[in-house]
């Protein structure tokens, strides 16, 4: 069996565009028109041969489990038969092109998409190192003042109507503080403007804002950081990448919703 990658001067982890680039640079080294070597001709050939297979997504799926000596799904599911004649020999089968299994297909698709499932974890990672850069900046304070009060839906907090015409919500003790508060001084994050913490200009009362990605949701954004950076560096396995991708872009459209979870 052939070793393509080794044709190609490729370790088996090659993507897409490591592929393409060595066939290039080989196929113009040894091009007949370039190489007039006797030998060229057969290394032009090989190198087309080995491009074809693991261009193709799904022939290279297949060619990856043959290389690693595991066995189709066929192959598991079909026994082989005895016969009973022990100088019987089974007629040659012919070389007709194997339809591929409900799971290849599937491998397949992802091998064809995971470009886009790596740039999502690294765009994610990205995201995830300005969040808690956002965060470890020390915070722009502003002075507002304290319109109305309303209970929250959950009971233990009270979201407060600010004249800057944000909403921030607090525990209940920090609203009974602050709802008598002239000026309230509001510490956001230096970005992103997220609320951190209210102050009462006159008594120095100081209360967090708990609701917040920055409170109690801290630890998404380090979750976010963790599996981004997962998808980012771990190159074993296509299946396991593309589907790291796709958490990544759910952790990243929740991590957009508690961004303004200290409004609800």
């Amino acid at each position: 069996m052939k070793n393509y990658y080794f044709i190609l001067s490729l370790n088996i982890y090659a993507s897409e565009v490591e592929v393409k680039q060595s066939y290039r640079r080989l196929a113009l080294q040894f091009h007949p028109d370039k190489n007039p070597t006797p030998e060229a001709e057969a290394i032009f050939k090989e190198v087309n041969e080995a491009y074809e297979v693991l261009s193709d997504p799904l022939r290279k799926m297949i060619y990856d489990q043959m290389l690693r000596g595991v066995p189709t799904e066929e192959e598991v599911q079909e026994p082989v038969r005895t016969h009973r004649d022990p100088r019987y020999r089974p007629k040659p089968t012919t070389n007709a092109p194997r339809r591929p299994t409900h799971r290849e297909e599937i491998l397949g698709m992802m091998a064809s998409h995971l470009r886009y499932a790596l740039m999502i974890s690294r765009l994610t990672l990205l995201f995830s190192v300005i969040l808690i850069t956002d965060y470890s900046l020390p915070p722009v304070k502003t002075i507002t003042e304290v319109l109305a009060e309303n209970p929250t839906n959950r009971g233990s907090s009270f979201k407060l109507e600010l004249r800057d015409g944000k909403s921030v919500s607090v525990t209940r003790e920090g609203a009974r503080n602050l709802r008598k508060a002239t000026k309230v001084g509001v510490y956001r994050s230096a970005w992103f403007s997220i609320p951190r913490a209210l102050e009462d200009e006159s008594t120095h009362y100081r209360t967090q804002v708990q609701l917040s990605i920055y409170g109690n949701f801290i630890f998404w954004p380090i979750l976010l950081l963790l599996t981004s950076l997962v998808g980012t560096f771990y190159w074993k396995g296509v299946e396991f990448r593309f589907n790291v991708g796709v958490v990544n872009f759910i952790l990243f459209l929740f991590t957009l919703l508690f961004m303004n979870v200290h409004k609800f």
